[in-house]
């Protein structure tokens, strides 16, 4: 009787529930522990009470169902973030769109979503052709969400709103600046106005009104330093003008140019020689400084002159008479009562070229003339724009360069330098044809001695072989490849220049004047000794 009264009892589509079964949840859970089945008819039907082994499951089905639950969660937040990382914004999106399918089954569970995660992660890599570096990529922007996160107050949601973006970097280099020439410099210098023309007329109006005291000055035996900011060249020219007919006889008046790339003082010392001396001057000079600075001082003792000799040194401390030996003899010259000085100084550093003994041979009286002027002859603009952008070459700048870097080399090295210097002022002083087929003293140019003083002898060479024997009869180098090792260094700096005639030979020679090898040498072989 009881299971014909079940089976009708289904049949009109109701269940019977047992006295002790409680309502059912919707996953199919009961609240005593159990699990109910479902029918045909979408009923569901309480068994007896579930053993402890099937409760642990149900209790790790639901565990999983919770975590896969999170998963999704963290999944959304992903993608309302607006990640920057595409990879995880496309494995979020698989998660969301992956519905709910069978926990129960093999790809329900936690593990079954790790899997997945794997997967996706495998194809997503292999759909990448090669590995994103750090950082952003490249022509990717900042995408600046409008509303911050969390709760700002009004100014801070301003600037966070408004903060800047990513730098902008500029394709401009120097290495694509087109550099400046010197057709280019005059031309835009003769179309500029300077529009204080008129103050700086004015200002030196104003220092030429100490022409007098800086006369009186010269006759109490002082000499004048002239520093300030600005060229002080036009105003030691007028300086000149003025005081030239203030004396009987008219005096001898020397201008010497201290910024010229090329002056020394062996230069300044034979123009001096041959302005004090005049006919009496002897028809070549020749010695070391200190020598034709005697002969000299020599002179102007014995044979004193109606009025003093006036040296008007412009940039007396330029980088090509700063030596302390420079220096030396130009204050042995400032002190002789014959010789009235004045120098013009143009850096602030000036009186850290002159020690005590050195400033009581000079006996200056310091004026400041500060004269704003540009400096248009002491500087040279296009070189130093180009030395500035890194485009100078290597070539080291004139015989103090060379020093400098002989300084640093081995002793041998310096030996070899003198002996090529040696040989190719012996070859000047004789007279010895050049590789341009000319001699010092050609007839073409009416039996007179061409000077060079101030040009490059480049044309005046040594032959490869005969220095190559000079050097071994010297012990410089025992082997042609030692000597081959030590011309590298002056290759590397090009302080020598090699050439090959017409007949093949080797020829080696110095891109400097004769004066400035005649001083090199001599300051190569003093610190030799």
């Amino acid at each position: 009787m009881k299971r014909k009264q079940r089976e009708s009892d289904n049949i009109n589509g109701a269940s019977v529930t047992p006295k002790k079964q409680r309502t059912v949840d919707i996953d199919g859970i009961s609240d005593n522990g159990g699990s109910s089945t479902p029918t045909a008819n979408g009923t569901f039907k309480t068994p007896t009470k579930l053993s402890t082994e099937t409760r642990g499951k149900a209790q790790s089905a639901s565990a999983k169902k919770a975590d896969r639950s999170a998963k999704r969660k963290s999944a959304s937040a992903l993608l309302e973030n607006e990640s920057e990382d595409e990879l995880g914004t496309a494995l979020a999106q698989e998660i969301l769109e992956d519905d709910e399918e069978g926990l129960d089954g093999d790809g329900g569970g936690l593990e079954g979503i790790r899997d997945d995660l794997a997967e996706l992660a495998a194809s997503a890599l292999q759909e990448t052709p090669s590995k994103r570096g750090r950082g952003r990529p490249k022509g990717s922007k900042n995408r600046r969400s409008p509303t911050p996160e969390g709760d700002l107050p009004p100014e801070e949601r301003y600037f966070f709103q408004n903060r800047s973006g990513p730098p902008e970097v500029s394709n401009n280099t120097l290495a694509s600046l087109k550099l400046l020439n010197h057709d280019e410099y005059f031309a835009l210098m003769r179309g500029y106005k300077d529009p204080h023309n008129a103050e700086r007329a004015y200002l030196r109006k104003l220092h030429a009104r100490s022409f007098p005291q800086w006369r009186f000055e010269w006759h109490e035996g002082f000499n004048i330093c002239l520093y300030g900011w600005g060229s002080k060249r036009q105003l030691v020219s007028q300086f000149a003008e003025w005081i030239y007919p203030k004396y009987d006889p008219a005096p001898s008046v020397v201008v010497v140019n201290g910024y010229t790339p090329k002056v020394n003082i062996r230069s300044i010392l034979t123009m001096l020689v041959t302005t004090a001396m005049g006919k009496h001057a002897p028809a070549r000079i020749s010695g070391q400084p200190a020598e034709m600075l005697d002969l000299l001082l020599s002179y102007l003792t014995n044979h004193p002159p109606g009025t003093p000799l006036m040296v008007l040194i412009n940039s007396i401390d330029s980088p090509l008479l700063r030596r302390h030996s420079i220096q030396a003899l130009l204050a042995r010259l400032a002190a002789h009562p014959r010789i009235n000085l004045l120098g013009t100084a143009d850096t602030p550093s000036f009186p850290l070229l002159w020690d005590s003994n050195l400033l009581d041979q000079f006996a200056f009286v310091f004026h400041d003339c500060t004269t704003y002027a540009p400096y248009i002859a002491e500087l040279n603009v296009v070189d130093d724009v180009h030395e500035l952008l890194g485009k100078k070459g290597r070539r080291i700048g004139g015989g103090e360069g060379i020093g400098f870097v002989l300084r640093s080399l081995t002793e041998n090295s310096r030996k070899l330098y003198v002996l090529l210097l040696t040989e190719i002022l012996s070859a000047l002083a004789e007279g010895l044809p050049d590789l341009h087929g000319g001699v010092d003293g050609d007839a073409d140019d009416g039996g007179k001695r061409s000077a060079h003083a101030q040009e490059p002898d480049e044309e005046v060479s040594v032959e490869y072989k005969a220095l190559y024997q000079k050097a071994s009869e010297n012990f410089i180098c025992s082997s042609e490849m030692n000597f081959r090792t030590l011309l590298k260094e002056f290759y590397d700096h090009e302080m020598i220049v090699s050439k090959k005639e017409g007949t093949g030979t080797e020829v080696l020679g110095v891109p400097l004047g004769r004066e400035e090898m005649e001083t090199l040498l001599e300051e190569l072989v003093m610190a030799g000794n």
